[in-house]
């Protein structure tokens, strides 16, 4: 059997993501391979389809017992024999476990590294008896003491090439900087490896971070949004996650909290309330979640700060795992980056406090940006990716800036005559005039103390902040951090460079993120709960039945028989046998009572348009929203060009370009206005075979020379020629 016909068969997809077929073929060929891929990326799918394909075991080591029972629950739905062994377990479930495992029975076994080394290697002794062809160590970053989750058990997985010199080992995970890249590579003594690195984008999560102000009042505001939807909530303290649990059950969340402090026994059962629907919200350590497979986690929230952007993009990366929508938030205090000094700081051992310290930096910047954070994201994963990602909290926000020039000088001024040697709280004040004892006799002569006074203390920090984003400041990484001028800083002093800072007021673009493609809600609804039904009685979560985005694609496209489920992504033969029947009917019912025929012919990568509906009151937002079109349209008309309109109004091209794809769809702009003749047949060749909903991949596709705007412009032409 090829490799995509075991996808579509066991697995139900028609085509593969990322790199997976080459990894595939890698492993096929018994070469040793590393794989760095998002979280929901597809890793597990690299080594559970060879394992399919080979003749004999593969052997899968993964920290967690969770993340074990959830692999095998899931695969066995999917008709794949596999099984783990763990302490868990009692001697007759083990025995018969060895028995199938002799009797070649069992496809997958999943280990943990310390029951594969543990004792007197008898594991080892008996897997050798066994026809192991492949080994699969997941979340391998663990294994480097330059990593964000170091576990020393898994540096014993450096004997595996030396037990099983002919076996392949594909060694996955999906946070790694070069650092840890290398040090996995050396410490697993992998065999000439094969390196993949795919995209780290994760296009449908939507990143926010906002300042921390009242934590509890803005999560619940939060939650009100998304009464139904499952989520994380990471916080730093174990008590701290029994507290938060404890107020959102007042408050009627179904939440529990779950922190490696807990008795295996409460841990366990909170994690399967969780992965079953029965309990809406998990608030966690970041003991919680690692290769958690649950698919339809529609957000996570940071009430504390991370301690670096490894594990936040690992943490984040757990929401949306089927594809659909989700989002990021994090609610940032600079206070919480004090408190994290101290965790990062590792006794004995200078060279890796410094590591640490400057990974923390790195996730203070991030909060602290102004600038996409999507792009910085994937540029500390060493991917380029452009500076408006149109899915995060800068990107979606239009800033209204003024000229701070003189603030920005006086800053700079007050930096200098201190001889940048004080922190950020002693220049401001310095700046404000304070007459604390803490200012020094020969500071407060000079003159530049208390030019600052008219600005409030917090906006000086913000001010400050924005100084160092924009480098005109820069902090000290070291035990007391010193403001410091930079290369950038004598052009402002001297007045040839100008500076604009972010007003406080912003105003919000009017969508979030890409809306769902049109579906029928209520058959959605009819759909979940036969599922859910099924998964009572399998005895596992519903996501491993089918995904979110499964039921979504069939109350979308509305398949009335087998032939059309087969189309449906996630059904392969086994699902399609065991729960096709089952999952049609309420669509046939649905159908029936609605007078609706199937629309499985209109299933492609292309959206399907939404029929327009009579136009619904405008809210402010919206004429917000058709105000500040309507001022681009105006610029435009009397001839201004995009970056002029952008310069003007203080917003990006990008944004200007969106206001202008409104025209186009409205027929009041002419495509040929914006894009040549000669390229808009192949950017709606793209559009047709990938997609509309998101702009990077099409981006990537179509290459340097077409702009993110002329890609917006003809989807939008496009949007205007269809038939509604």
């Amino acid at each position: 059997m090829l490799p995509l016909q075991a996808l579509q068969k066991y697995f139900g997809y028609s085509a593969f993501r990322h790199q997976q077929e080459a990894i595939i073929q890698h492993v096929l060929n018994k070469q040793d391979v590393m794989a760095l891929m998002p979280t929901g990326g597809g890793k597990s799918l690299c080594y559970q389809l060879p394992a399919v394909l080979l003749n004999g075991l593969t052997i899968v080591i993964s920290p967690l017992i969770a993340l074990m029972k959830d692999q095998v629950d899931s695969l066995n739905v999917s008709g794949i024999p596999a099984a783990f062994l763990n302490s868990a377990q009692n001697p007759d479930e083990q025995r018969r476990l060895v028995e199938q495992l002799r009797n070649n029975q069992i496809k997958l076994l999943y280990l943990a590294p310390e029951r594969l080394f543990g004792g007197d290697n008898k594991m080892i002794t008996f897997l050798k008896t066994l026809p192991v062809v492949q080994i699969a160590i997941d979340e391998a970053h663990c294994i480097s003491s330059w990593g964000h989750d170091f576990r020393p058990e898994y540096l014993m997985l450096a004997q595996l090439k030396n037990e099983f010199p002919n076996v392949p080992v594909i060694a996955l995970t999906a946070t790694a900087d070069k650092l840890t890249q290398k040090d996995i590579l050396e410490k697993l003594n992998l065999h000439k490896p094969a390196v993949f690195v795919s995209s780290f984008n994760r296009a449908n999560i939507t990143y926010r971070v906002i300042p921390k102000k009242n934590s509890f009042k803005q999560l619940i505001a939060f939650l009100n949004e998304r009464p139904d939807e499952s989520g994380i909530i990471y916080c730093l303290s174990r008590k701290s996650t029994e507290e938060l649990a404890a107020d959102l059950k007042d408050e009627g969340f179904a939440a529990e909290a779950y922190h490696a402090g807990l008795s295996n026994e409460v841990k366990v059962k909170n994690q399967e309330a969780f992965l079953r629907d029965d309990v809406k919200i998990i608030v966690a350590t970041i003991a919680f979640g690692m290769g958690i497979n649950k698919s339809n986690v529609r957000y996570v929230v940071h009430i504390d700060l991370p301690k670096n952007i490894e594990g936040y993009y690992q943490e984040t990366g757990r929401a949306g795992r089927d594809g659909l929508p989700s989002e990021a938030l994090l609610l940032y205090s600079p206070g919480d980056a004090g408190k994290l000094q101290h965790f990062a700081r590792i006794e004995g051992n200078e060279a890796q406090s410094r590591i640490m310290l400057n990974k923390l930096n790195d996730m203070v910047k991030y909060c602290q940006l102004q600038a996409c954070r999507r792009q910085y994201l994937m540029n500390y994963f060493d991917e380029a990716f452009p500076p408006n990602c149109g899915s995060c909290d800068f990107c979606l926000t239009e800033f209204k800036r003024f000229d701070g020039t003189l603030i920005a000088q006086k800053a700079l001024s007050a930096v200098a005559r201190l001889n940048e040697r004080f922190g950020v709280n002693y220049v401001i004040d310095f700046l404000r005039g304070s007459k604390t004892e803490k200012i020094r006799d020969e500071h407060k002569v000079l003159k530049t103390y208390g030019i600052g006074v008219d600005i409030s203390k917090t906006d000086w920090q913000r001010y400050i902040r924005e100084l160092i984003t924009m480098d005109y400041l820069h902090i000290t990484d070291d035990g007391y951090p010193i403001v410091k001028l930079t290369h950038k800083s004598a052009a402002v002093l001297k007045g040839l460079q100008k500076v604009e800072f972010i007003e406080s007021e912003v105003v919000e673009e009017t969508h979030t993120h890409e809306q769902a493609p049109p579906h029928e809600s209520e058959l959605l609804s009819r759909l979940k709960s036969v599922r859910n039904d099924i998964a009572r009685l399998e005895n596992v979560p519903a996501y491993i039945i089918v995904s979110d985005a499964t039921l979504l694609e069939m109350a979308t496209f509305l398949p009335l028989s087998l032939d059309e489920l087969r189309l449906i992504s996630g059904f392969g033969d086994i699902k399609l046998a065991r729960y096709g029947r089952e999952l049609l009917q309420p669509v046939k019912d649905y159908c029936k009572e609605k007078g609706l025929q199937s629309k499985i012919a209109y299933k492609s990568p292309k959206r399907e348009r939404k029929a327009k509906t009579q136009k619904a009151e405008r809210t402010p937002k919206t004429r917000k929203a058709n105000d500040t079109r309507t001022e681009t349209f105006t610029m435009y008309r009397q001839g201004k060009g995009i970056t002029e309109i952008a310069a003007a109004r203080g917003l990006s091209p990008m944004t200007i370009e969106g206001h202008l794809s409104h025209f186009i769809e409205s027929g009041e702009i002419d495509i040929l206005e914006i894009v040549s003749q000669e390229k808009i047949p192949v950017i709606k060749d793209a559009v047709e075979s990938y997609g509309r909903e998101m702009l990077s991949p099409l981006k990537q596709i179509l290459g340097d020379d077409y702009s993110y705007g002329e890609i917006k412009a003809v989807i939008s032409w496009m949007n205007k020629n269809e038939i509604i």
